[in-house]
This record gives C-alpha cells, structure tokens and sequence, in this order.
C-alpha cells in the first residue's frame, strides 16, 4: 500500500510540472510594420535599405516596404541608400499588430553643400554652409570622433548658415559636421569634416601708425600697416592725453581692419595713439610706437597744453569757445602748418587760433611759450596769428613771454586785446599786435617785435591804450598809436624803422609820449604828431625827426633831434600846406626847449615849403663840435646800428637845458 501510495503522489507531481511547463513556454502574438521611402521631393524611392535590429528589407518600385514577425518592443528603424542621407526613428512594435505609415523622406547630399572653413586663426574658425532648403542649422564639432560641442542654432529657417566657432584648441585637428533641420522637422547632416588650428604665438607689433583728422567731421582717423601673418586675430587700438598714459582701448572688441575712426574725440585736445596686434588665442603683441594729434576745430571743453606733452602741432583752424578756455603753460612749443590741411575753404586757408572765450599763455623768462610756422621756409604769413574777437573774455585773458612769428598779424583784437607783456612777435607779414575798438584798457608792455611791416598798430580805441618798454626793430612802421582817447607811449626803442618811427594822433591832450629812442639807422620820419599829444623828452635820429601835420594841436618839449646835416636832413617839420603862423593857426602848437643836431638854419625847424618854422621856443644850442656828447660817440661818423649808445656823457649839455629845465632827450646825463 505504501509503495502505491508513494507512486500515486509521484505521478501527480509529473502532471503538475508539466502544466506548468506548458504555461510557461506561451508566447505573445508577433507584430509588423509598413511605410513608404521618398526623396525630398515625394517621388518614391526603390532600393532603400529599411532596417529593424531583427530583420530588413528593400523598397519595391513604389518606394513601399514591410517587415513581418517582429518581437513586440520599442526598436529603432533606418532607412539608407546611397548617396542620399540615413534616416533614423524610434517606433513602438505592437504585439498581434502591424504599425502602418512608418515613412521616410530621404534627403540627397548635397542638400547641405559648399562647406567653408575660414578665419582660422589658432583659437577660433568660421564655417560657412548652404541649404537646398530652408532649414535652421547647427555646427557639432570636438578634437574626437564624438563631437561633443555645438555652435548655436540659427535663430530661424535659413538657406546661408554661418558660425563662428571660438576658444578653440591651438595646434589642434577638430572634427565638424553640419546639421540642419527642415521646415517639415527633417534632420540634415554633413559628411564629417575636420580642420587644425594653428599654434598661437606672440605677434610683431604693428608698424605705420598715423593719424589725421577726418575732413569736415569731429573725428580722428588712426591707420597702419595691414598684417598678413598667420595667426592673427586682429587689432586693438590704445589712446591717451598724455604721453605717460595711463592708455584706454578705443572701442569695443577687436578691429578686424587696419584702421578706425574715432569718434569720441574734443577740440583742443592733444591725443596719443597706439596700436598692438592680437593672435588668435587673444595673446596681444607689444605696442607700436606712440603717435600724437592736436584735434583741431570749435573746443567745447577747457583745456591745459603743458610742456611735458610738448610740442603740439597745429594743423587747422583752432577756435577757442566762447565759455571755454586754453591754458599754455611755460616752456610750450606749438608748431603750425601752413594752410589748413583738413577744412580748407580757399587756395590760401591759413590757419587761425581764434579766441572767443578765454586764452592764457603763462610763459617765463627762461621758459617762454613758442608758436611759430613748421613750413621747411618759413615765411612770413604762414598762419594766420591769434584773433581775439569781440566775445572773448579779455579780463581773464592774457599773454605773458609768448615767441610767436611768420604769422599775417601776430596778435589782432576785433574789439580789444588782453594785457600782453614780456612777448617777442617777429617776421609777421603785416602786424605784430594790431587794435581796433577796445572795450577795455590796452596795454602792451616790455614786447619785441622784428620785421613786420608794423610793429605795433593800435588805432581807434576808445579807452587808455599804454605801450610801454617795448623794442621795434627793423619794422616799416615801428608803432602807429593814432584815433586813440588816451595813450601813454613811453620808454620804447625803435630802430632800423622804414617810413616811421611812431606816428601818433590822439584825441586827449593828457596823451603822453615820452623817453622813446627812435634811431639806430632809421630813416624817414622818426614820429610824425597828428592829434593832441604831448611829445618829450624824446631821442630821435631819423632823416626827418618830427614830423607835425596840420591836424597837430601838442607839446613838442626837450627833445633830442639828431639830423643829419649830410643826408639833408630836417630836425623839425611842420608839414601843413600853409606855413605855420601861431597868430593865425586854428590849432596851436608848442615846440619848446628842445636840441637839434647836426642841421643849422632852415633845416632845424622848417616848414614844408622850406621857411622857417616860427613859434619855436629856447632852442637848445649845440656849441661845440662834440655836439650833445652821446656816449655812442658822433652818430653820423658811422651809420648807428643796434650797438650804438644815446646816453649822454657825463658833462653833455643836454642836462637840464630842456623845458622846465629838465635833461633834453631820452635819458639822463650820468652824474
């Protein structure tokens, strides 16, 4: 019993495990799936190779195709043919059940063709592509097979792609394919590509640096020589005020070009440029050489020229704004070119420094402000000169040990002058300072001025004019002070004069013109008298020492005339065209104490028709051969040059023989 119970048991556990191995062998139903192969077109394509990970098959002629007997799960199918693009897709195979409409459109290579790498540098490259058709595109690129960076996408569906691949590895090869995706959501790919950067290096700086004001415009233009080297990324353009620095790039990122303009410039202002080449890790060469401009134009800002950023070179017109001003500090040179090289407005546009606000020219003795014309021949009128028009701001303005020549006029006041003092102007084609309507008090104080065809012209001004302690050499017209309210002409030498010496006419008899020297090889008139002003104590040597015309109403008191008797030289003419009678005469005059030498009779005082001039006063008379014993010597053995002394000697008999017994002439007699 026991053994047919245990057989019993034994074979219902054989029928249970086979059961259960029945159960267990049950599969799940196969699926399928169907779809048609086109060309971008939507023409069918045959021959496709249609590709699950458990079978394939072909397109028949139609572009159709189906796979059968599929394991139910998510698998990825491709479609390829050659010479057209692979396509790829994810599908779901379904069990018992064939998926229909799996389609592919294949595109054709060339779909994205003309490939172009370009602006290699060894940091960064362009590449360049085309689309047949419109589709937003992308770059993926790496220095392996996986290509594990991208560029941007294109912000919309384009046929012209194009990216700027950067940071990129130097002395590297990079492997790149072009990707793009269609407006129907095809996706396009490229042939893998590559392309190698280049080792980076520290570049030459570059060279030819200049600079120039563009034309009619605010702008500085730098430009240098162009870099064709490998490597090179581009430029970075440096400026500054001063020489020292600190220097700031000009604009924002990299020139690409050899040039640019800048636009972030003022009048007035003196700017330092230069230039340094980039390579293309960003490494920048050394700088180029330090190149300089003085922005010319209308200053809309003060400005401060110093001796440390001497010279400046000036090389178009230069207007100081009315609310602004310009300092020149001691021991600055300013250079000027002859004609305006930027703004020209005729054949002869000279350059002008005009003045409608404030100029301050603070030189010294030792350290005088220079301007003065960079032609290789200077010639007088190469500029313009300074103008104070009749805006400018003359109480703060002034002009202290200013060199300045071969200007048209040196200094010219439209409406008045600042004061000017202790400052040489010379070969000035017209002027050296000339005056006209002032709306303040002239003065002119301890200037030189050398041939000009005037020294000094200051006329019509109706305020108190002084011209004091100056020297005039080798002028047509030494000083001509006339149709002024009140003058003060004191203490100035002349010599070498053309025509005149001073010519003087004034309106108040409270005029004043004293202790001039006129001499040292003057020839025609020494001063001529027109107006109301006192003439004293003047000394003359000139073929006509003073000259009054009928207009003369003045003093003509202890002055020392040196005529020379050889050259028929008068001492004292009235020049009226009726001789002069002080009985009869509409404007009085007085010629009183002063000392003619070397003339006698007519020639001493004469009237233009040759008769004596009456109304003359105690003559002081010379009665010995020495004459007023000058310490230069006899002035007419030799003609008297700038070496030649008027002092009187000790003795001479010009010392206290003037009017109210004061010392005739110029200068004391030395004890």
């Amino acid at each position: 019993m026991k053994k047919i119970r245990r057989l019993t048991i034994f074979l219902l556990i054989l029928v249970l495990m086979a059961h259960a191995g029945c159960m267990s062998t049950s599969s799940p139903a196969r699926g399928g799936l169907t779809g048609i192969v086109t060309d971008s077109s939507g023409k069918p394509l045959s021959g496709v190779k249609v590709a699950t990970t458990d079978a394939s098959t072909m397109s028949d002629v139609y572009g159709k195709w189906a796979i059968d007997s599929l394991t139910p799960q998510i698998t990825e199918v491709s479609a390829a043919r050659e010479n057209y693009q692979t396509q790829k897709r994810s599908i779901e195979i379904l069990s018992g059940e064939t998926v229909e409409n799996i389609n592919f459109a294949l595109p054709a290579d060339t779909e994205i063709y003309d490939i172009q790498v370009s602006a290699l540098t060894s940091t960064r490259a362009k590449v360049t592509f085309y689309t047949k058709f419109q589709a937003k595109g992308q770059v993926r690129y790496g220095v392996n097979a996986l290509m594990d960076k991208a560029s941007v996408i294109d912000p919309e569906v384009l046929f012209l792609h194009q990216f700027d691949l950067v940071d990129l590895v130097p002395a590297s090869t990079y492997r790149f394919k072009c990707v793009a995706t269609d407006k129907v959501g095809r996706a396009l790919e490229s042939e893998v590509q590559s392309f190698n950067t280049s080792s980076t290096a520290r570049g030459d700086a570059p060279t030819g640096l200049k600079l120039a004001k563009v034309a009619n415009s605010s702008m500085i233009q730098a430009v240098w020589n162009a870099d064709s080297a490998a490597d090179f990324a581009g430029y970075a353009l440096y400026r500054s005020q001063s020489i020292q620095g600190p220097f700031a790039k000009v604009g924002s990122g990299i020139i690409n070009q050899n040039g640019y303009s800048d636009l972030n410039v003022t009048p007035g202002v003196k700017y330092y440029y230069r230039v340094t080449r980039i390579s293309g890790s960003g490494e920048e060469s050394s700088p180029s050489t330090v190149e300089s401009f003085l922005m010319p134009g209308v200053m809309t800002q003060n400005a401060v020229w110093t001796a440390q950023e001497s010279p400046y070179l000036l090389t178009g017109d230069l207007t100081v704004g009315q609310t602004n001003s310009l300092v020149i500090d001691k021991g600055v040179t300013i250079g000027i070119s002859r004609g305006d090289q930027w703004d020209v407005e005729g054949v002869s546009d000279l350059i002008d420094i005009t003045v409608l606000g404030t100029l301050m020219v603070q030189g010294t003795s030792a350290l005088p402000v220079t301007m003065t014309s960079v032609s290789n021949a200077p010639q007088p009128g190469d500029w313009n000169g300074i103008t104070f028009e009749n805006t400018a701001d003359l109480g703060a303005s002034f002009i202290k040990s200013l060199k300045l020549s071969f200007a048209e006029n040196g200094i010219t006041g439209i409406a008045g002058l600042p004061e000017i003092r202790e400052s040489s102007l010379y070969s000035c084609r017209q002027s050296g300072v000339q005056c006209k309507a002032a709306r303040r008090d002239v003065i002119l104080r301890s200037l030189e001025i050398d041939t000009c065809a005037t020294g000094l012209s200051i006329q019509s001004n109706l305020v108190k004019v002084q011209i004091l302690d100056s020297i005039i050499k080798r002028c047509i017209y030494g000083i001509i002070c006339r149709d002024n309210k009140l003058v003060e002409v004191e203490r100035n030498h002349v010599s070498l004069a053309g025509v005149t010496g001073i010519d003087v006419g004034n309106t108040e008899a409270a005029s004043k013109i004293r202790y001039n020297i006129v001499g040292w090889g003057s020839n025609g008139v020494g001063i001529i008298c027109r107006g109301n002003d006192e003439i004293r104590r003047n000394t003359i040597q000139a073929n006509v020492g003073i000259e009054i015309k009928d207009t003369a109403k003045a003093y003509i008191r202890s002055n020392l005339v040196l005529a020379d008797t050889a050259r028929n030289g008068v001492g004292i003419l009235y020049s009226g065209a009726v001789a002069y009678n002080p009985n009869t005469a509409s404007n009085t005059i007085y010629v009183q104490n002063n000392g003619v030498w070397n003339v006698t009779g007519l020639r001493k005082y004469a009237n233009s028709n040759g008769t004596t001039l009456t109304g003359v006063s105690t003559d002081l008379n010379f009665t010995d051969l020495t004459g007023p014993a000058l310490q230069g010597g006899d002035p007419f053995v030799n003609l008297a040059d700038l070496t030649f002394s008027y002092i009187p000697s000790s003795g001479s008999p010009v010392k206290g023989g003037g009017y109210d017994y004061e010392t005739v002439g110029a200068e004391n007699v030395p004890d």
